[in-house]
């Protein structure tokens, strides 16, 4: 895995239980090639056309084998605090937005199947490609979208012909050595960001 660290506003995070903690620092990015199980399952999940615009959850598994894995591919770090639950995810374009109803965890995208896309992040000005096998562990109070590479905002008309991007989404505790690779402590400063936050849709400008 490798680090890219932004320069988005200092702000902090406030979860619905009260926790606060400060915004990750960073994201990571790297690579793990799914099986042919895991691969036929996306397909599958790929003919459902779902609202354009909006991340549709297709249940949850788990798979000793899948977590080994992406815990390998992860690395000792952020492997170590993997939790054994997966996410099946799919959207045709996704409008910005945040999930701050997550609390001491960070989020994870594992692209399975879909055409080139890239993840947003306004705030920080990252612009993350996104295809087959690409990994990506971000902040989930981080504002973020699914874009077509190269669309500077989101609009629902540029999705209407997309085929549905497949993910396998999963979850990291923020232990001490997950706080410390994305450089998070538990100080309140800055914009504090919660599922209350407005968010523009269309630009991830937030109100």
């Amino acid at each position: 895995m490798q680090w890219v660290s932004h320069d988005a506003p200092i702000s902090s995070c406030l979860s619905g239980n009260g926790a606060v903690r400060s915004m990750a620092k960073s994201i990571a990015v790297g690579k793990c090639v799914a099986d042919l199980t895991t691969h036929a399952r996306a397909r599958a999940l790929a003919v459902h056309a779902g609202t354009i615009g909006k991340v549709h959850s297709a249940g949850n598994w788990q798979d000793a084998a899948v977590r080994q894995q992406l815990a390998n591919a992860l690395g000792t770090r952020l492997g170590s605090a993997l939790r054994p639950e997966f996410q099946w995810y799919y959207c045709r374009g996704a409008f910005f937005h945040n999930d701050a109803h997550y609390d001491a965890r960070l989020f994870g995208v594992w692209y399975i199947n879909g055409p080139p896309m890239q993840l947003v992040f306004p705030r920080a000005a990252l612009r993350v490609d996104i295809a087959r096998s690409n990994v990506v562990v971000f902040d989930p109070f981080e504002v973020h979208g699914v874009l077509a590479p190269g669309s500077r905002t989101y609009a629902a008309s540029d999705y209407q012909t997309v085929s549905a991007s497949v993910f396998v989404g999963f979850e990291l505790d923020i232990n001490d050595d997950v706080a410390h690779a994305f450089n998070i402590d538990n100080d309140m400063t800055g914009q504090v960001i919660s599922s209350k936050t407005r968010i523009d849709p269309a630009t991830g400008a937030i109100s």
